[in-house]
């Protein structure tokens, strides 16, 4: 069993599919994500059953992930959204301006425009809780459902939730107070199981690249070849990074 109660899997989404110069935007970041967890968490959903519970960012895009992969394989986790998770896990939720009204119609009328809610009155306990893609290009309300979806005895894992974003202040403290203290209290714990990410500057190119539970490394990249040029025990600061790759050879 992982010893962190939280972990990140963080990668950048259409690599090799589209570069630097090409236009994309959030639903084909969404649809990617949707896919790949659908696709990647098959087996494990297999083993565990209903105790994997998968988080969508919202019940649109669950009605997506049941439609794209139909089929008993895949409902054999508990499918559900980051909200209505931690409506059950933490009893209650946080939500943003628009969904809070669409909250209440719900409430009142039994319909909203949220899109159906998903039956969670026989789901079993989670074992592995698995959010996609929580909080990057939907609301900062996400990020706060994702603490609460932290299971009482078991793992959270967050896929692509750009938590370097909340780690480099992208959001100012003194205007999100409640999801700074979030970061602090929570995001900074998160284990990477899996992250890479590009470090870039000055014409030179690189990634910072870690696998659980082996160490963090740093490569540098050349048109043909990539070269590693650090290893580290804990993450280190992008900054660092930036200057070792500065001070390697170039690579070809």
């Amino acid at each position: 069993v992982h010893r962190s109660p939280h972990a990140q899997i963080d990668f950048p989404p259409l690599l090799g599919e589209k570069t630097a110069f090409d236009d994309v935007d959030n639903v084909q970041i969404l649809d990617f994500n949707r896919d790949w967890a659908m696709e990647g968490m098959k087996e494990l959903a297999a083993e565990l059953g209903g105790e994997m519970w998968m988080c969508f960012p919202d019940r649109k895009e669950l009605e997506l992930a049941r439609e794209e992969w139909p089929g008993a394989a895949y409902a054999a986790a508990t499918l559900t959204t980051l909200e209505d998770a931690a409506e059950v896990l933490s009893g209650g939720s946080e939500q943003a301006w628009g969904a809070s009204f669409a909250r209440t119609a719900e409430g009142l009328f039994g319909t909203s425009n949220l899109g159906s809610a998903p039956d969670m009155a026989d789901a079993p306990s989670p074992a592995v809780v698995f959010a996609v893609q929580p909080g990057e290009g939907g609301p900062l309300e996400d990020w706060l459902n994702l603490e609460k979806c932290q299971p009482s005895d078991g793992l959270l894992v967050s896929l692509n939730g750009a938590f370097d974003k909340l780690r480099g202040g992208y959001y100012p403290r003194i205007l999100f107070p409640k999801l700074a203290e979030c970061v602090d209290r929570f995001v900074g714990e998160a284990e990477a199981l899996l992250v890479l990410r590009s470090v870039a500057d000055k014409g030179r190119a690189g990634w910072l690249w870690r696998v659980y539970p082996e160490p963090w490394q740093l490569f540098a990249q050349g048109k043909e070849a990539c070269v590693q040029i650090g290893e580290f025990e804990s993450r280190p600061a992008y900054n660092d990074c930036v200057a070792m790759l500065l001070k390697a050879p170039p690579v070809a």
